[in-house]
């Protein structure tokens, strides 16, 4: 079968249905740009955790398909001053009076491009703060996000892009809130699968989930490099990428019983993983910042806070690879 984009309604959206023999994904840019679905087709398997419908989408968005987080986690109280410029973000976490999970994943993107090329796919779309003025009381800085949905073969390529389009810098940090349904198979037991992260380090965190920026090697470390069982165990965790281990940086979920393994790999700007899981799906989290990062008295070299100045941009990159085996 050739590569194909349909255009199609899905959970009563606008949406986009892209694949080839391999994967077929389902993309809704009007919920924040999110891939909602992503099949293996040579198992028949559903990788990502897909709503049934509208109303299960609503009840909570961050848990299904992969959303898009600027800034990615925690803000405490919502708020944070760089530069003697105060951003200042919604309390939506409010038994723990924290912003959590940005602005970007809950607001309508537009398609500027779709095209098809052999074997390629190519599905970009775009969000502008300029589109929502009221955003400025939270975000005063003019910002422009690409997303790039890349598909061949078996890989599909995310790259995101982040244009500084105003006269002031501004910090930046960026993820995704990526739920996998594991096991995949729905025959699969769980105390069969295994998934594994490039992480060393554990950062600490407080009664509200935030670092209180106590840093320390992880107990777990071999056993997460090697292949962790998530049976009976439950993680809301923050963990250091593991850079001086000469270990990719990938996270690699493995289902035997499906005979399904997915790679998750993010480039260099991604310094930190979240492990999040629930009974049916697991959230491994590739952070450019770790959670808070703002308001953490730790150098950037830590924390992963970076700059961007006026005109200029950055570009991240992942990838998810389906694999037999």
């Amino acid at each position: 079968m050739a590569s194909y984009i349909e255009d199609m309604t899905f959970i009563k959206e606008q949406a986009l249905k892209f694949g080839n023999d391999h994967m077929e994904a389902i993309l809704v840019p009007s919920l924040g740009s999110n891939l909602l679905s992503l099949k293996f087709k040579d198992k028949d398997i559903e990788v990502l955790r897909t709503p049934g419908c509208s109303g299960d989408y609503k009840k909570l968005p961050i848990l299904y398909g992969m959303p898009i987080l600027f800034p990615p986690n925690r803000i405490e109280d919502g708020q944070f001053t760089y530069k003697d410029i105060t951003y200042k973000f919604p309390i939506n976490e409010r038994e723990k009076s924290n912003h959590i999970h940005g602005f970007v994943h809950n607001r309508p993107w537009n398609v500027i491009k779709r095209e098809v090329s052999g074997n390629r796919i190519v599905i970009k779309t775009e969000f502008s703060s300029r589109d929502f003025p009221l955003l400025k009381k939270s975000f005063p800085q003019d910002i422009i996000v690409n997303m790039s949905f890349i598909l061949i073969d078996d890989t599909l390529e995310l790259q995101l892009k982040i244009l500084n389009n105003g006269l002031e810098s501004f910090p930046w940090g960026a993820g995704y809130h990526t739920v996998f349904n594991f096991p995949f198979g729905a025959d699969s037991q769980l105390a069969n699968c295994r998934i594994s992260l490039p992480v060393h380090e554990h950062w600490e965190l407080n009664e509200r989930s935030l670092p209180t920026g106590e840093i320390r090697e992880s107990a777990l470390k071999k056993e997460i490099q090697d292949g962790l069982c998530l049976e009976g165990r439950l993680f809301d965790d923050i963990f250091g990428y593991d850079e001086e281990g000469n270990l990719k940086n990938e996270c690699v979920l493995t289902d035997q019983e499906a005979g399904v393994q997915v790679i998750y790999q993010g480039d260099q700007h991604y310094k930190f993983w979240v492990l999040f899981n629930q009974e049916g799906f697991v959230c491994p989290e590739p952070y450019t910042w770790v959670t808070n990062a703002p308001n953490l008295s730790l150098p950037a070299d830590y924390t992963g806070m970076r700059e961007l100045g006026s005109g200029e941009t950055i570009l991240l990159k992942t990838k998810l690879i389906l694999k037999e085996i």
